[in-house]
Order: C-alpha cells, then sequence, then structure tokens
C-alpha cells in the first residue's frame, strides 16, 4: 500500500533531468522563503511600520507586473537553461549584496525596496520559463505530477525557510546581514545543478513580434474558458488573500503581544500544513476531482483569515495558520497543474506568465493592505482579505458549474441541429 502510495505521488521523480531541476528548484525556493521573512523583519526593525513592510514589495510588483508578460513570450522563444542560469546568478548576486549593506549599515527602504524590484524582474524570467522547461522533461501523462512535486518542494520550504531565518537571525555573529549572505550561497549551488543539466530544446524560429506573440498567448487563453477561469481566479485568490505576511509582524506586535520575529513560528506552521495537503494531493493533481479541491481550497483559506483575524492569543493564531497553509497550498498546487493540463505546451511560457501576474499584483496590494492595517487595525483586514478570498472562490465555482452546464448542453444542441 505506501509502496504504491509512493510510486503515485512522486512518479516525476524518475526522470533523471528533471529530479535535477527540481533539486535545484528546491534551493532557491529555499532562499525565496527565507527572505521573505529576512526582508520583513528588516524592513519593520527599520520603520516599526506595517505600511513599510507593504513598501517594500512594491519594487517586485511593479516589475512583475510590468514585465512579466514578455518574460513569458521570452521563455517560449529562447532557451529556458540560459533563462535561468543568467536569472538565477543575478539573485544570488542580489542577496550578496544586501547582506553587505546591512552589515555596513548602509541598508535603508528604498534600497531594500530596490532588491526586491531585482527580484521581480528576474522572477519574470525565470518563473514562465522553469515551468516550462518541465513540460519539457516530463512526459503529458506525468506533467500534472511534476507540477505538483515542484509545490510540494516550494511548501517544503515554507517550513524550513522561516526557522532557517529566524534561527540565523537570531545568531549575533550572523543577524540579518549574514542571513543575505547565506541566501546568496544557496543560488550558488542553484547555478551549479544547471551545469548538470541539457540544453533546453532547440525552439522554433519565428518572426513575429513580441506583442504578436503575447496576443498569440491570450487567444489561445480565450479559446479555452476553463484556462481563462483558471488564471483569473488564481489572480484573485492571489490578491485578495495571499498578502497576510505584511499584516503578520504587526498582529504579533500589537495585538497578541510577540516579537515581530515570531512570524516565522506562524509562518511555518502554516507550511506544516501546507506539505501534508500537497504530499496527499501530488498524485491526485490530474484527477477528476481537482476542481473540487481546488476551490474547497480556497474556502478554507478565506474562512482561516477570519479565524486568524478573531485569534484571541498566540496560539489561537497558530491553530488559524495551520488551516491557512492547507488552504493556501491546496489551492496553489491544483491551480498550477490544471492550468498546465488545460494549456497547449507551445504557449506553456506565455500561459505560465499570466498566473505570475498574480503575484506582481500581490505585492503591489501588499503596500495598500499595510497602510489599510495601520489605519483600521490588522485584525479588520485579515476580515476584508478573507472575505475577498470566499467572493472570489464562490465566483469562479459557479463559473466552473456554468462551464460544465454548457459543454454538455453542447452535443444536444449539435444532434438537434443534425436533424
Amino acid at each position: 500500500m505506501v509502496s504504491a502510495w509512493a510510486q503515485e505521488t512522486f512518479k516525476a521523480l524518475k526522470y533523471r533531468d528533471y529530479r535535477v531541476l527540481w533539486t535545484g528548484t528546491l534551493f532557491s525556493f529555499l532562499a525565496f522563503m527565507m527572505s521573505s521573512v529576512v526582508q520583513s523583519v528588516v524592513a519593520f526593525d527599520l520603520t516599526g511600520k506595517n505600511g513599510a513592510v507593504g513598501f517594500v514589495s512594491l519594487g517586485m510588483g511593479i516589475a512583475t507586473i510590468l514585465v512579466s508578460p514578455f518574460g513569458g513570450v521570452v521563455a517560449d522563444r529562447f532557451s529556458k537553461r540560459k533563462l535561468l542560469f543568467f536569472g538565477q546568478t543575478t539573485i544570488g548576486l542580489s542577496f550578496a549584496v544586501v547582506g553587505v549593506l546591512i552589515l555596513t549599515d548602509q541598508i535603508t527602504i528604498l534600497l531594500l525596496a530596490a532588491s526586491t524590484l531585482v527580484l521581480g524582474l528576474v522572477f519574470s524570467f525565470i518563473g514562465p520559463a522553469r515551468q516550462a522547461w518541465v513540460g519539457e522533461l516530463v512526459p503529458p501523462d506525468d506533467l500534472s505530477n511534476g507540477i505538483a512535486l515542484q509545490q510540494m518542494g516550494m511548501t517544503a520550504t515554507r517550513i524550513l525557510g522561516p526557522f532557517l531565518a529566524a534561527g540565523l537571525i537570531a545568531l549575533p555573529f550572523v543577524g540579518a546581514g549574514g542571513t543575505y549572505l547565506f541566501m546568496g550561497g544557496l543560488f550558488g549551488f542553484v547555478v551549479f545543478t544547471l551545469w548538470l543539466l541539457p540544453a533546453s530544446k532547440p525552439v522554433v524560429p519565428t518572426h513575429r513580434s513580441f506583442m504578436q506573440e503575447m496576443g498569440m498567448g491570450v487567444s489561445h487563453m480565450r479559446e479555452r474558458p476553463r484556462l481563462m477561469l483558471l488564471s483569473l481566479s488564481f489572480i484573485g485568490v492571489v490578491i485578495a488573500g495571499f498578502s497576510y505576511m505584511v499584516i503578520l509582524p504587526g498582529l504579533l506586535e500589537n495585538e497578541l503581544g510577540r516579537r515581530p520575529e515570531d512570524m516565522a513560528v506562524l509562518v511555518g506552521v502554516s507550511a506544516i500544513s501546507g506539505f501534508a495537503v500537497t504530499l496527499i494531493l501530488a498524485g491526485k493533481a490530474g484527477s477528476g476531482h481537482a476542481w473540487t479541491f481546488m476551490l474547497g481550497g480556497g474556502v478554507v483559506l478565506g474562512a482561516s483569515l477570519w479565524m486568524l483575524a478573531l485569534a484571541p492569543s498566540f496560539v489561537a493564531a497558530m491553530g488559524a495558520m495551520f488551516a491557512v497553509g492547507a488552504g493556501a497550498s491546496a489551492f496553489q498546487l491544483l491551480s498550477n497543474a490544471l492550468v498546465m493540463q488545460e494549456a497547449d505546451q507551445a504557449y506553456y511560457g506565455r500561459v505560465m506568465s499570466v498566473t505570475m501576474l498574480a503575484w506582481g499584483a500581490n505585492s503591489l496590494v501588499a503596500y495598500p493592505f499595510g497602510l489599510l492595517a495601520d489605519g483600521i487595525g490588522e485584525r479588520e483586514t485579515l476580515m476584508v482579505m478573507g472575505s475577498g478570498v470566499v467572493a472570489v472562490t464562490t465566483a469562479a465555482w459557479v463559473t466552473v458549474l456554468g462551464i460544465g452546464r454548457r459543454e454538455a448542453a453542447a452535443p444536444v444542441a449539435s444532434v438537434a441541429g443534425g436533424d
């Protein structure tokens, strides 16, 4: 029984090149998850404001919104291996520079925001490229599992990353600056894994412009209602609910009487439940119940944000974050897997670049959400977030049911017309 479950859950790892890419991706996710904690701690320590934590995220949001559509076209037209090599080298150097600035007491909120701008620019290219490359390394029958395992790896780093970041920050001889240098070193290993991979598949030359290529990607999505719905609902849920990280430092200090650094515990708890959920759902990403599990995850995420808003103590907040992790991971894992199922391989990069817009928009709204929390309170802001997630998920559920009814009625109408 256990052996059969393991074979089904981890079947994409039997492909050597995918294993190498997955390992490199795991370490890049680890560094990125660490950065989300140390970046928030540094920003809050510099100013004591929720708005500052959100402001730092603006750089990544602006870059992602403006550049990610082009990043998808580039991912479909150029070598994915070269894109990842250049992009991940740039991120490693960026982390190292921020570490030096912190150690020399030269860091400012503006410089911290500039570093996230660099991250946003780079991720706009390597995010779609990495996902599209999975489509080349894994056969179609195992593609959903390959995408699910990518999500599982990211969720696992959400457990280790925050705790590792908090632990390193707490060490007097390491601190925030040393933690950034450590993250830069992790990307050195990530770049090394790329040397172990073969060149990505050659791309058929085209004389179409970037705008024409993007237009073809949009047309491809419009022709497939489920694909369009997946993309729009993903963007909506991420915008509405995934900025809770911005609120955590203020919630801890102003409402629960804890240190901002304790957000690492809350994030770690959510990651534990998220990892468990991805472990359960990884083998079911291609099943007929994927839509139900995905939308159910969205409802759980919204409801758990309400629970977090009402949490009377740190222990209660941990329980709410446990539910947050489960709902967010289920929704994200299955949404990404379903997107790749619904899209043609030639459009993987462009389709994934649309979902990348969600993270750019999320970074942009982090600042307004931070200001809202400063104005009306952290608890009230979390209630607004949870309500937004539930509203988007409910609308998506109603829409997909409508699509199903229209598809079921179409053959009947066709037969009637033929008679």
